[in-house]
């Protein structure tokens, strides 16, 4: 049989309502949900075991997801030490320009850049003032767990799914 989980959920459900609306023995209410829930819990570790193998399968890949970005980021090392290394040294013999049927290699100009030496000898006129506002989440729960009201704040407790 390969009834949805949520299908069996629903059955299940059904029957202890049915069970409740009579008045039966606890021992046949508990025989009878005991017998419903045989399906519904071989589905649930069957999902539960899904959830296991993709957290693993999740965990190889942001394995590999570091592993290549530690390379990207080496070779992209590697390529700004030797395009310096090139500039340098073209710099150094006055060679401005090498032509090749691959490509072309040329030294230019940047456009300027602007450095600041002092930033208190900078005139106000260039100065902008910004302002942060960081709400601390951990002060407020402090706060909210300690009986206290914090207006605009509620504490919220969700749950989640454990599988060991």
């Amino acid at each position: 049989m390969n009834t949805p989980l949520y299908k069996l959920a629903d059955e299940y459900l059904a029957i202890a309502q049915l069970l409740a609306d009579h008045d039966l023995p606890e021992e046949v209410i508990a025989d009878t949900l005991e017998g419903a829930s045989g399906d519904l819990e071989e589905k649930a570790w069957n999902v539960a075991a899904l959830i296991q193998q993709s957290e693993g399968e999740a965990a190889m890949i942001k394995d590999a997801e570091q592993r290549m970005s530690q390379r990207r980021k080496s070779l992209e090392k590697r390529i700004d030490w030797l395009r310096q290394y090139l500039l340098v040294q073209l710099l150094r013999t006055g060679i401005t320009e090498i032509d090749s049927p691959e490509f072309v290699i040329r030294t230019r100009e940047n456009p300027p850049r602007t450095v600041i030496d002092d930033e208190d000898a900078i005139p106000k006129a260039f100065k902008v003032k910004e302002t942060i506002v960081t709400i601390r989440k951990d002060e407020i729960r402090k706060r909210l767990l300690d009986g206290e009201e914090v207006p605009g704040a509620h504490l919220e407790r969700d749950k989640r799914l454990v599988i060991k």
